[in-house]
């Protein structure tokens, strides 16, 4: 296996954090609504190029959170499907890739809305900093809404303590419930995703780090102009791409299976894969998207929540349960079996007896389980010499035990008939558990 400890994507003295951010010229439809953890358009685009990708043939993202492979591809012309499980992401990746919709009617929605809730505001004696409203006719006349909606206590009891104040959570309350009036689901679709964008964005408690967290809590905040604004500059996006859109196909599934989410039609066609899979670490993948999720109605209570986390792939002790057993895919491969037994050694040596602690060794297991049954489910649907770029970062979560994640990849994929090219180095990544620096790589194999 060939390792290139170069940077992959030129000029190669940009700093880590300037690699990882999307670029004000990738900026229209990928900045809609982002997901924290994701990787920039422009890795795919250097991928799209390096694997010679033409317009007539296909791209699929198994992974494809909210969605920056798809767009990316859907602004080159180019076919493409994504899978993805987190509810919040398949549907931004899902609206985003829509661009079938009359900018003008879009106006005119916005219109209603902006109305309506400058009403609802001003009835319920909610102050906001209220906008101009453009002058455009609207076929659906303003409403006034006579309560503020509220949420259930189990919708309460998932979001996590302090993300958002009273008086935000009111106004995107009243926003939602206004632009539920709406009739067109697209167009309804289309300013849900401009609401999520204010909750995260401006209307939330919340920061991202290595972890999402609980900032200052805010007493108000300006939510009107930054919607307006905000739906605005979406719709010129849409203007600006829309007579170039593709074919682009998102799914909502667990990618694990993948026979389970492409249609058998697909078998032998797809040319190429970038994508980015969740890493083996403490992260809850459902936590930085909770909040907008059960805003808008995605999750509605903790069984809502584990029915999605049963459809992840296994990557954080919150989404391990009794009945897995994507643990016995990887029996065979001693260099897995040996990281978690070391786990192990090191929690009892360290006399840590937390049940999450106690997880550690099978989340190295079933993941590496549940990515074996990841790629064994996706090479049937893979043409001959098709090509594959899968973004991994090593990791030292559990008790400072080191997993190579790329090289331990590479090894299930050679086992199931896969050819491995290189491991690129994408970047470096600063581990604050462990003051060290780690590698962020991408494993480009193909198939065979």
């Amino acid at each position: 296996m060939i390792k290139s400890r170069e940077p992959v994507f030129p000029p190669k003295n940009r700093s880590n954090g300037t690699k990882n951010k999307l670029q004000e010229t990738d900026s229209p439809i990928h900045s809609w609504y982002q997901f924290v953890l994701g990787y920039p358009p422009h890795l795919v685009k250097y991928y799209l190029s390096k694997f010679d990708i033409l317009p007539n043939q296909i791209v699929l993202d198994p992974f494809s959170g909210t969605g920056t492979t798809p767009v990316e591809c859907m602004k080159c012309g180019i076919r493409n499907y994504g899978i993805e499980a987190n509810r919040m992401a398949y549907f931004a990746s899902k609206v985003k890739t829509n661009l079938a919709l009359e900018p003008s009617e879009l106006y005119a929605a916005l219109v209603f809305i902006s109305q309506s809730a400058i009403s609802s505001f001003k009835y319920h004696r909610i102050s906001d900093v209220f906008p101009f409203i453009p002058d455009i006719e609207s076929r659906m006349s303003p409403i006034t809404l006579d309560e503020i909606p509220s949420l259930t206590q189990d919708q309460m009891k998932i979001i996590p303590a302090g993300f958002i104040s009273e008086k935000p959570l009111h106004k995107v309350l009243i926003l939602k419930a206004i632009i539920e009036k709406i009739d067109d689901e697209k167009i309804r679709d289309f300013f849900t995703l401009s609401l999520a964008t204010l909750i995260v964005k401006r209307a939330g408690n919340i920061g991202f780090g290595p972890e999402i967290y609980r900032k200052t809590a805010k007493f108000d905040i300006d939510a009107l102009s930054f919607f307006l604004s905000n739906s605005t500059r979406m719709i010129q996006d849409l203007e600006r791409f829309k007579n170039g859109r593709t074919v682009t196909t998102i799914i909502q599934g667990d990618s694990r299976y993948v026979n389970n989410c492409l249609s058998p039609e697909l078998k032998g066609k797809i040319d190429c894969i970038i994508t980015s899979p969740p890493y083996p670490n403490e992260k809850d993948y459902t936590r930085s998207t909770r909040l907008e999720s059960v805003l808008l109605g995605f999750i509605h209570d903790r069984k809502d929540l584990r029915s999605m986390k049963e459809n992840l792939l296994r990557s954080n002790s919150r989404n391990i349960f009794f009945n897995d057993k994507d643990c016995e895919n990887i029996k065979k491969f001693e260099s897995i079996e040996n990281i978690a037994n070391e786990i192990e050694k090191k929690r009892i040596c360290l006399n840590k007896t937390s049940g999450f602690e106690k997880m550690y060794p099978k989340i190295v297991r079933h993941y590496f389980g549940g990515m074996y049954l990841h790629l064994k489910t996706l090479k049937p649907f893979l043409s001959p010499n098709a090509k594959l770029a899968y973004v991994v970062g090593d990791q030292m979560s559990f008790f400072q035990t080191y997993i190579p994640t790329a090289d331990l990849l590479g090894e299930i994929a050679e086992s199931l008939g896969y050819n491995i090219c290189e491991i690129e180095l994408w970047r470096t990544r600063y581990a604050t558990a462990t003051s060290r620096s780690i590698d962020e790589n991408v494993l480009i194999f193909e198939n065979q």
